[in-house]
């Protein structure tokens, strides 16, 4: 598996995230931080998240995720579009409820325009573990299946924070 990253690209108003590789956890910091911006750029019409050369997403990121369709919702956004033609992630995305509330579809409508690495974001320890418990919540928010799955993970990240 490769390195992942993330690129990022803007297209009348739309927010295009591309995930390429292995996309982990310690990518989180940045993306959150990057989506946190572009959700207050002003005149934003919606969200594509390419995955198409995704060869894993781990949880943390799938959380990150359900907590952008999460804000897109409350701000009466349309639906962020996911874009994936593998059967492995197609499996996970609707394992964890993802088909309720994103619109997915197996390909690109139109060309990507020029897409740049979104930059690099440090956070502390503590930061760290606030953000990936943050993004188990949202994963557990969308069903009760997830709430089972992810519980144990939650309960782990809350005692590390206690200590």
């Amino acid at each position: 598996m490769s390195n992942g990253q993330i690129l990022h690209g803007e297209q009348d108003g739309v927010q295009i995230l591309y995930y390429k590789g292995d996309v982990r956890h310690t990518l989180c910091v940045a993306l959150d931080a990057y989506i946190t911006k572009l959700l207050n750029t002003t005149g934003l019409k919606g969200f594509v998240v390419d995955l198409t050369e995704a060869e894993s997403i781990d949880s943390t990121n799938l959380g990150i995720l359900a907590r952008l369709a999460r804000s897109m919702q409350r701000a009466n956004l349309p639906k962020v579009t996911l874009i994936s033609n593998q059967p492995d992630i197609n499996e996970l995305l609707e394992a964890v409820g993802f088909d309720r509330v994103f619109h997915i579809v197996q390909e690109r409508e139109t060309a990507l325009n020029k897409l740049s690495e979104i930059p690099l974001h440090t956070s502390g320890h503590e930061n760290n573990i606030k953000l990936l418990l943050e993004a188990h919540r949202a994963l557990m928010d969308l069903n009760g299946k997830n709430r089972e799955q992810f519980s144990d993970v939650v309960k782990a990240f809350e005692s590390e924070l206690k200590q």
